[in-house]
């Protein structure tokens, strides 16, 4: 999580910084079904339910991949094979009633095991009611994607 949302706490808890945050995000695809994984969360103050790949912030000194791979150790207990980077995502928006600025680094990715195959939903480790799911790649009544420009590399 960031400063703003302490250790523990679900992302939609989330306050989005007052600066720039940069991270990087895996694309990973099941390899049966095609469906994308992706972290599923509330924003409380719209009560909407958002999907967004999995990943989270990269610290100073690490690279994209490296973020990554720490990421779903410390969020799912795995071990991800980081492919190619897909784009880089410039999202401005609003969560929790408040402003965000980021810089998503967006890479293709999959999973070393087969544990995280299975149906799920899979908890987040460090904020237990937080979950990863897999979810159809398109479809009618999904949550939303976020972000909203993911779409162009899918």
């Amino acid at each position: 999580m960031t400063e703003e949302t302490p250790a523990g706490a679900s992302a939609s808890d989330y306050l989005p910084p007052t600066h720039i945050r940069v991270l990087s995000l895996a694309l990973i695809r099941h390899p049966g079904t095609g469906a994308l994984f992706v972290t599923e969360y509330l924003d409380p103050a719209r009560d909407e339910t958002l999907h967004r790949p999995a990943g989270g912030g990269i610290e100073f000194g690490e690279t994209s991949e490296q973020a990554l791979r720490r990421e779903f150790r410390e969020e799912f207990g795995a071990e991800l094979e980081v492919g190619e980077r897909l784009g880089v995502i410039e999202n401005i928006f609003v969560f929790n009633g408040r402003p965000g600025h980021e810089y998503i680094v967006v890479h293709d990715a999959t999973f070393t095991g087969r544990a995280m195959l299975g149906a799920g939903p899979f908890p987040v480790l460090d904020a237990p009611s937080d979950v990863g799911v897999w979810r159809a790649a398109t479809g009618v009544d999904l949550p939303r994607l976020v972000p909203d420009a993911l779409a162009d590399l899918l």
